[in-house]
Order: C-alpha cells, then structure tokens, then sequence
C-alpha cells in the first residue's frame, strides 16, 4: 500500500479540481495499492470528497488551514510556517506527512516555489546533491526525455549539472528507460558550443560519466528534446528548462490547433496533447530530497492530478530516493 498526501488547496481549480482526481483514483479498481491522505481544512475537505461519493474510510485527512497564494513569497512563508509545531500550510503539512511516516509521498499542484521550499526545508537533501532539481518526463518520439532542472533553482555550476546528470539517470531508469544516454542541453551539437558554463561542463560530464559507465551523448540542442533519439537524459540549469518546457506545452497546443484547421477537427489532435498532458509529463518529480515530492501544473485539470499522484506512486514503488542516493554515493 502506498499513501500519498495531497494538497486539496493546490492550484487554480482548488478545491473542487484536486477532489475530482482523488474521487477518480479512489473509483478506479485499479488503484486497490494506493491511499490518499487529503491536506486541507478538515470540513472543507469531507463536504468536497462526500459530495463525490467517496468512502471517508478509504483517506486520511490532515488539517491545514491554508495554501500559499501565488503572489506570495515563498520561502518567506513556508520559513515561518516550519517553524511552528502545528504547521497551517498545506505544503508544510504535505511534506511533515512523509518526514513522519504518515505518506509515502506528497503531491502539489500549487505554488512550485512553495513546494520545492517545503521540501527541502522539511525533508532535506539527499547526501551529493547541493540542489534540488525537478524534472519532467518529456514525451518525445523516439523514446520519452527527463529533462532537468525545469525550475526548481535558476542558476547552475558544473557540480550541480554532474549532479542533476546522476540523479536524471536513476529516475528515468525508474520510469522505464533503460541505459539512458545522457545530454547537456546548449546551442549546438559540437564541442565548444555554448556559454562558459556549458564549455566547462561538456568536458566535465564527458570525463566523469563515462568513468562511471554511464553513455554520455554530449551537448544536445532544444529539438533533441522532443526527439529523444541522441539523449534520454537532458540536463541544464532551471531557468532555461522552464523555459524549454513551456515553449514545448505552447507548441504543442499551436499545432494542435492548426491540425484542426486543416482538417475540419481539432478533435484528435486535441486529444493525444490532452492524453500526453496526463501521463508522466503531468508534474516534476523533485530530485535531491529526501522524499518523493511531485510538483504539478498551477493551471492542471483534475486528469493531469491523476497523472501527477500515479507519478508519485510509481516513485515510491521503484525507490527512486534509494536509487538516486546510490548513484550520489561519493559526492560531496
């Protein structure tokens, strides 16, 4: 059995979203492995899930009186809410449950700041690694793509990025990529590509990746991340994979829109972005802390929540944590 907390005050659709996708995983057969427990108000939580039907005896409720808006400053707020012995915040309360052993893993579809602040303030890093990164599951058409850091810190150093290649490694072989080839994202495919960073960087992974075994395909560019073909693995710093990542979710809605202008129906191409949208790309798993943390869409529709717990679940199951402090292991 696998329980996952989640942030009913998560996101732009809070509360009645986040209650839709647990009533849909808690209907579904399928899910007999999975527990929820809801963080939120107590009142406001049991009125959303009975008024979808669901069994109050099949989650847990944490109490939480409040989410952390989206003009907040995180850091601040969550700084202050960890501090308490009874935490307000659903994040703070989210990220306790699994310190505590009360969840496997926690789920937010809110402030990303906010998330990745609990995190670490509450469960620290993993030994190796100097920042978080999170990393989405990126669809592409030869083999599906982890790219990371995707926004979890804005800057990195070589050290970081050799810390985000080993960590990407170990998850992307949880969700079923097998000997992953790892890229260094940057502005062409030949050495000696990019800003200083990056020059620096190619030379380092290319030593200490291959010296450990792992493929290394070297510098890859911004279409190689759809493709998946030369790197299934593709690391960067945060501010330049959030952008990737949202100039590859505005490309995918602009074509499927001029799909159903050629066609007539904009149906089908609709739906296979809807279908990809709810599938592993749904959230970022936070690598480096020591928890599963799954940090989704402010904008996620109750399916794309779905997605985002079945990521978290998944996770657990294949110790991503346990694989990730292994590969770590000797890092300073």
């Amino acid at each position: 059995m696998t329980t996952v907390a989640l942030d009913l005050l998560g996101g732009d659709g809070a509360p009645g979203v986040v209650a839709d996708a647990a009533a849909a995983l808690l209907a579904n057969s399928a899910n007999t492995g999975l527990r929820l427990a809801i963080v939120g108000p107590v009142d406001v939580a049991r009125d959303q899930l009975v008024a979808r039907g669901v069994d109050l005896h099949r989650v847990t409720l944490l109490p939480a009186t409040c989410g952390v808006s989206m003009d907040a400053a995180p850091l601040e707020v969550v700084r202050a809410d960890a501090q308490l012995e009874s935490a307000q915040t659903t994040v703070v309360v989210a990220a306790r449950a699994v310190r505590d052993g009360l969840a496997d893993a926690w789920v937010s579809v809110g402030h990303t700041g906010a998330s990745v602040a609990s995190a670490v303030l509450t469960l620290g890093r993993i030994q190796g690694m100097q920042r978080p990164a999170l990393a989405v599951v990126v669809p592409a058409l030869a083999s599906p793509v982890v790219l990371l850091d995707v926004g979890a810190t804005t800057t990195s150093s070589v050290a970081t990025l050799e810390q985000f290649a080993l960590a990407g490694h170990a998850f992307a072989q949880a969700v079923g990529v097998s000997n992953p080839a790892i890229g260094l994202l940057t502005i062409g495919s030949e050495s000696g590509k990019g800003d200083e960073l990056r020059v620096e960087a190619d030379t380092h992974l290319r030593e200490v990746l291959n010296a450990r075994g792992l493929v290394y395909a070297g510098p890859v560019e911004g279409f190689d991340v759809t493709r998946g073909n030369r790197a299934q693995v593709i690391v960067t710093d945060g501010f330049t994979g959030n952008v990737v990542l949202k100039s590859i979710e505005g490309a995918a809605a602009w074509a499927a829109h001029q799909i159903g202008l050629a066609y007539g129906d904009s149906g089908p191409a609709r739906g296979v972005v809807r279908a990809a949208a709810a599938g592993d790309f749904a959230g970022g798993l936070l690598l480096g802390v020591d928890g599963v943390t799954v940090v989704g869409h402010g904008a996620g529709t109750a399916a794309q929540v779905i997605g985002c717990v079945e990521l978290a679940q998944r996770a657990v199951e294949q110790d991503v944590i346990g694989n990730i402090s292994a590969a770590l292991s000797g890092l300073q």
